[in-house]
């Protein structure tokens, strides 16, 4: 008669052996490959800005990512349908 804990270390070789054979697998196709491509970078790093609209007292419309000030205007008055000259942004 079997033990439970008979049960469980059979259970766990298993697990163990089927893991084994997985990784077996995965570093034959990572050693098939001459070399990795590099994602692609972005010249500038993509920066968060939240975007209010100015006025007496400024509103919160949300945040856009942008490398530049200008570039987080030019998103902001098209994700929020609001004119570049009514916003204001802060990096966060």
């Amino acid at each position: 008669m079997r033990t439970q804990f008979d049960f469980w270390t059979s259970r766990a070789r298993g697990l163990l052996a089927d893991a084994l054979v997985y990784s077996q697998h995965v570093m034959a196709l990572a050693s098939e490959r001459t070399h990795l491509e590099a994602l692609p970078v972005p010249d500038e790093p993509l920066l968060s800005w939240s975007l209010y609209l100015a006025g007496t007292p400024a509103k919160w419309l949300g945040t856009v990512e942008a490398a530049t000030q200008e570039e987080a205007f030019a998103e902001g008055a098209e994700k929020f349908n609001q004119p570049k000259e009514c916003l204001m942004a802060v990096r966060r």
